[in-house]
């Protein structure tokens, strides 16, 4: 497993954080399961927990574990993974004659060591935090551990290092010598205060404050008098500098981006030593700065698990982020839901994802505009091109750069010409075999899913011209027109008048006679989920209907199953909360993604108390599996009831490493916070029914101090009371604002 392994004797004594106890709301129990990872973006990752360390993958893409549907190659979170995903590596302690494992099982290659009797982990990530029980041990032991990850600092946010600070408390009435270390079978040589094992392909650095390193690892020497504790820091860093994606079609050789940095392990080893406390305040000031109800914060910062596992980054500034399980890198219609949590906290790399996609889109011949459905692979027909024309409009509202509009605007008029040209029908996008973005739930003829957001999408470049100031003509008709003329047919072909939303879909002649037209997709406003933040996007569709269509889906698409604890919507369901049995597994899932923007669209349209329901009940029923999220969250039997999905059982939550879709529910941060914004403005129209505040949280270039009474019925800008709508003003010089809404 091990690559080169450094071993440094260091001298700088940590910082005293007070021991952890016991977990707070904000924090996940997942002792569940195998534990808590840790590691940056870009950088790898392993997890540590009640077995050890597992799924160490500093050294690959990050996660080369291929999925499959066997059940014999699913790794299930709250199983004990199998041998090769333990490491031969871990920490120890030593009284005497006697060694205590920090695992709940025996180690193979340490056979010598007792393991705890139980170990329990609460992720509040990117920190985790561990206490370690073992009566007959009389010592009272917790770890708290991180990785750097601070919002809107790329450079201490990539750095491949972990941190761990064990707190031992000694409640006897004796003194006691205890040997702390971090061990590998595997011999090393010390060198002055380090020890390498070497290898081609790069190394591994064990660390520790005070630290001896030995044959086989580093130790702390720690001695307590009756009722003294005592904190002991340790570290792992690693440093492999090349890597290649796991797709096959991403096949270039790439130096990571923390090489731009650091030239070993080492280096990094001495960044960590003079910053880790830095890190650590920084990472609960970032915890600090949302005062929300636990429930977001639970969702919100579990799912960095994702960025930790999915993400990776070059020296040369592309991102990839790995559509985990699968090989695929930058899906679109994946990343359009999952990039919120990095406009929010690390915008640039949505921007560095999208002028990937500028770069990789042809602009001749007969496919020009074609947008792949992930980069550089999949060239089947999935439609993503609407997809691509809403998240270039919703992130020029968020980066308010005129600049990086105008280079993404021509790719937005080819994608919208080149969609118009194929198997077009009303003015609408049709598909005869249904290949339109949810796998195999096949949609024969015009989608909701794909013509909605094709009709925000003709909105997003009208509205793109306009600010640009340059024509946008679809085989020579006008954006606005087009964008008309689609409404309309939209209606005329989906809209069901009696169940009150649109159809699934329209059969269109010569189109494959299978599944169920009159299903309710739970997602069938996406396109209009992706624009929210647009004020001036209201019209778009009728907004009666769209509170109908939304009122609707709230109830219909509801599974309750009170003896399995869910309760969610499922993305596909016949008129009177039926399932729809005739349509595949895809009809009968719960999607994450789905029924987050459904609360969100539920918010947006003045249902606060269906709106937090909704990401309450999603927030409940992963029952503590918030790091190992499927594509979905349970299916829904023929009689009702909540089941895993029999036909894809990997794919299901749990399952580690988590689905990215996840990460979009950090757009709920927005959403309670009426969060909306054209070129001159932002807007704020709070949720009335909670309490919450933010203090100097990084908005869309805005940095906000916002305090939120539920009820309120007037509102406050640096002092000075407001009428009307709270606007910001972007091009002000000032861009910190104190807001309150009381």
């Amino acid at each position: 497993m091990w690559r080169t392994l450094l071993v440094a004797l260091l001298s700088t004594h940590p910082g005293h954080a007070a021991a952890f106890t016991a977990p707070t709301p904000d924090m996940v129990d997942v002792s569940h399961g195998w534990g808590i990872p840790f590691g940056g973006i870009g950088t790898g990752y392993s997890v540590f927990g009640k077995y050890g360390f597992v799924r160490v993958n500093f050294n690959n893409a990050p996660d080369h574990f291929e999925y499959a549907r066997d059940p014999a190659s699913r790794e299930d979170y709250p199983r004990e993974p199998a041998a090769p995903r333990k490491a031969d590596f871990g920490f120890v302690l030593k009284e005497g004659g006697s060694a205590t494992l920090f695992a709940e099982k025996p180690a193979p290659w340490l056979p010598s060591a007792q393991p705890f009797d139980r170990i329990s982990s609460y992720a509040y990530l990117p920190k985790g935090f561990f206490t370690f029980e073992k009566p007959q041990l009389q010592l009272n032991i917790s770890l708290a551990a991180f990785s750097p990850m601070v919002p809107h600092d790329l450079a201490n946010s990539t750095i491949p290092v972990q941190v761990y600070d064990f707190t031992i408390e000694n409640p006897s009435d004796r003194q006691r010598s205890i040997e702390l270390s971090l061990q590998n079978p595997q011999q090393v040589k010390p060198s002055g205060n380090k020890a390498v094992l070497e290898d081609p392909d790069g190394h591994v650095t064990f660390a520790a404050v005070d630290g001896v390193p030995d044959a086989h690892g580093v130790h702390v020497q720690l001695v307590l008098r009756p009722g003294q504790s005592r904190t002991a820091r340790f570290f792992i860093a690693w440093y492999y500098p090349a890597f290649q994606t796991p797709s096959p079609a991403a096949r270039g050789d790439y130096k990571r981006y923390y090489t731009v940095a650091f030239a070993s392990a080492a280096a990094v080893i001495d960044r960590a030593v003079k910053s880790a406390d830095d890190w650590s305040r920084k990472i609960d000031q970032w915890h600090d700065s949302l005062d929300v109800p636990p429930p977001f914060k639970r969702l919100w910062f579990s799912s960095l698990a994702s960025v930790m596992t999915s993400s990776l980054m070059s020296a040369g500034g592309e991102f990839f982020e790995i559509e985990t399980p699968h090989q695929w890198v930058n899906t679109m219609d994946v990343l359009a839901y999952s990039n919120w949590l990095y406009l929010i906290n690390w915008p640039e790399l949505e921007r560095a994802d999208m002028n990937q996609y500028f770069k990789s889109m042809p602009t001749e011949g007969q496919t020009a505009g074609f947008v792949w459905h992930s980069l550089f692979s999949d060239s089947a027909d999935y439609a993503e091109e609407p997809t691509f024309l809403v998240r270039v409009w919703r992130d020029y509202l968020w980066f308010n750069d005129p600049a990086w509009l105008k280079t993404g605007f021509p790719h937005a008029l080819r994608a919208a010409n080149r969609t118009n040209r194929v198997d077009g029908y009303e003015d609408l996008i049709a598909s005869k075999h249904g290949n339109q973005s949810y796998d195999l739930w096949k949609m024969p003829g015009v989608s909701a899913y794909v013509n909605v957001a094709w009709v925000y999408g003709l909105y997003a470049l009208e509205s793109m011209s306009t600010k640009l100031g340059e024509p946008a003509l679809i085989d020579g008709i006008a954006a606005r027109a087009k964008r008309a003329e689609a409404a309309t047919s939209l209606d005329n072909l989906l809209w069901n008048d009696r169940g009150h939303y649109w159809n699934l879909f329209s059969r269109t002649p010569g189109a494959d006679q299978t599944n169920v037209a009159e299903s309710a997709l739970t997602d069938q406003l996406f396109g209009k989920w992706m624009v929210l933040i647009d004020p001036h996007s209201t019209d778009v569709l009728p907004e009666d209907k769209v509170k109908l269509a939304l009122e609707t889906l709230y109830k219909n698409n509801l599974l309750e199953d009170p003896a399995a604890g869910f309760r969610g919507w499922v993305n596909g369901m016949l008129p009177g909360r039926k399932p729809d049995t005739h349509s595949g597994p895809h009809a009968k899932t719960a999607w994450i993604g789905a029924q987050l923007d459904l609360g969100s669209l539920l918010g947006a349209a003045g249902d606060e108390v269906a709106s937090l329901d909704v990401f309450r009940s999603v927030e409940a029923s992963l029952h503590n599996n918030h790091l190992a999220v499927g594509e979905w969250n349970r299916s829904i039997d023929d009689n009702g009831k909540a089941i895993t999905l029999r036909e894809e059982p990997g794919k299901d939550t749990p399952r580690f490493p988590p689905y990215p879709r996840y990460k979009c529910s950090w757009e709920y941060l927005v959403r309670i916070l009426g969060f909306q914004a054209d070129d001159r403005y932002v807007y704020l129209q709070p949720f009335q029914t909670i309490d919450f505040g933010l203090n100097g949280v990084e908005l869309a270039g805005m940095k906000l101090t916002v305090k939120v009474a539920s009820g309120w019925t007037n509102a406050t800008v640096d002092g000075k009371r407001v009428t009307g709508p709270v606007r910001l003003d972007r091009a002000g010089a000032v861009k910190q604002h104190r807001v309150e809404f009381r």
